[in-house]
């Protein structure tokens, strides 16, 4: 009975924002992707990593076995559900109701046995709506905050704030109208671009650059519709910084207050959108060292801890082309991608090797089993296993195929779809330009058109 207290239940949603943001607040312009929609419903496999020996991951979609058989195999240890916690054509129901939801309302947890569920402690990506009922219908240990804490704090507004607390430089602005925004945006533009932020804007989504009156005056009419419609007008307005990169540092708060440092990692974004990690290097630490970055970083821990919050932390951060460091761009009191790769260089540390994470999304009509793939890419010498010491490790296998499963649920074949493997690059007797080259020679090879 004592070990299995030790047993924790990996669970998430990966669009944690989107569950956090108020309704009734109006929307900057965006362009609608259904089937990048579904691939981020399916990105909860990516949540493996954390997993230790006879931890449970529950995710939306069973993981691909052929995916899961791979990941045993090179030492990966963690039990998952086999059975779908919904259909993947579930339609609008779906795209309303976050996993939390799901396993709350269909009363099973898929196919697990609910007897190894006594005593484990949920662990989840986000706290987010329905992550207390889950833990309190299934006697599940938790020491989350409370919602409307990480509600707060997950808020660019506290970003903002967080910033004057500090007393760090900080040139952003809140505006409440759309004349608002037309008048504040206007100022600025005599500067130079500037961007509009929602909220709880994410990963290319909620982030807008406007470069003149012309693209400002139309935003501002979009938002005014809207408005006259009953819909709030909040957004945060700043400068657009000219940056050399983007970095984010990850931090723990304990239960207690007890701030625990885990990384810094560099990021590649591209359109304010993720596009992978990779290890900070020693130029970047000691710059960090010399401006007392990390520092700041314990005070915004203990400013979230005022606030509250206790958990995990991703402080996106930038350098300046002009050589300034911005340690606060924005607080994401939850796990990360950035915290997935730190946990995946765990796995490789234990082989002596690292690895970058990033990903390339696909468009194909072909039918393609990822067992194929895997073979594929061993064929070619460049599936990542521990003897072999370098090559691509995937890390997900739904995101890839969810868009095909779905088209032939709904009995269309052949149909064109959209899909996103995300991966691992290690390198060894190859390095990352000639990896990366063979991949995309093994993906073209079968039929997958990489657009991203």
């Amino acid at each position: 009975m004592n070990d299995r207290r030790k047993f924790e239940l990996i669970i998430g949603t990966f669009d944690a924002e989107r569950f956090w943001r108020d309704p009734n607040l109006a929307k900057l312009p965006s362009f609608h992707d259904p089937e990048m929609e579904n691939v981020v419903m399916a990105m909860d496999e990516l949540l493996f990593p954390f997993c230790e020996a006879q931890d449970r991951l529950i995710t939306r979609y069973r993981m691909n076995v052929c995916h899961k058989e791979y990941l045993h195999e090179i030492g990966f240890k963690f039990l998952s559900n086999s059975t779908d916690l919904e259909s993947p054509d579930g339609g609008s129901a779906g795209r309303t109701a976050n996993i939390f939801d799901l396993l709350t309302s269909a009363d099973r947890m898929g196919d697990m046995d609910l007897h190894w569920l006594d005593g484990a402690r949920l662990s989840p990506f986000a706290v987010i709506p329905g992550v207390d009922r889950t833990a309190a219908r299934y006697g599940l240990e938790q020491d989350f905050p409370a919602i409307e804490t990480v509600q707060t704090v997950n808020s660019k507004l506290y970003s903002t704030e967080l910033n004057r607390r500090l007393d760090l430089r900080c040139d952003s602005q809140t505006v409440y109208s759309h004349e608002e925004l037309l008048a504040s945006g206007l100022t600025l533009l005599n500067q130079g671009p500037f961007l509009i932020k929602d909220e709880f804007g994410v990963s290319g989504k909620g982030n807008l650059l406007i470069e003149s009156e012309a693209i400002l005056q139309r935003v501002t009419s979009y938002l005014a519709d809207q408005c006259s419609k009953g819909r709030t007008v909040r957004f945060i307005i700043e400068p657009f910084l000219r940056k050399e990169l983007d970095f984010s540092c990850q931090f723990h708060i304990d239960p207690d207050g007890t701030y625990r440092h885990i990384s810094v990692q560099q990021l590649v974004n591209h359109n304010f959108a993720y596009q992978g990690s990779y290890t900070a290097d020693d130029r970047l630490l000691h710059m960090l060292q010399e401006a007392e970055y990390f520092d700041v970083m314990k005070l915004a821990a203990r400013e979230l801890y005022r606030s509250g919050y206790h958990g995990d932390v991703c402080v996106d951060s930038m350098l300046l082309t002009d050589g300034r460091i911005v340690p606060i761009v924005e607080v994401n009191a939850r796990r990360s991608m950035s915290l997935i790769k730190h946990y995946v260089d765990r796995y490789l540390e234990k082989h002596d090797t690292a690895g970058s994470m990033t990903h390339a999304t696909l468009q194909f009509a072909c039918d393609v089993p990822f067992d194929q793939l895997l073979e594929s890419l061993d064929r070619e010498g460049v599936l990542y296993k521990p003897d072999r010491g370098f090559g691509i490790l995937p890390l997900s296998a739904n995101t890839l195929l969810i868009n095909k499963v779905i088209s032939e649920c709904k009995g269309i074949r052949n149909k064109q779809v959209k899909g996103r493997l995300y991966y691992s690059l290690i390198e060894g007797e190859w390095d990352n330009e000639r990896l990366t080259a063979k991949v995309k020679e093994v993906l073209s090879s079968l039929s997958f058109k990489i657009v991203g």
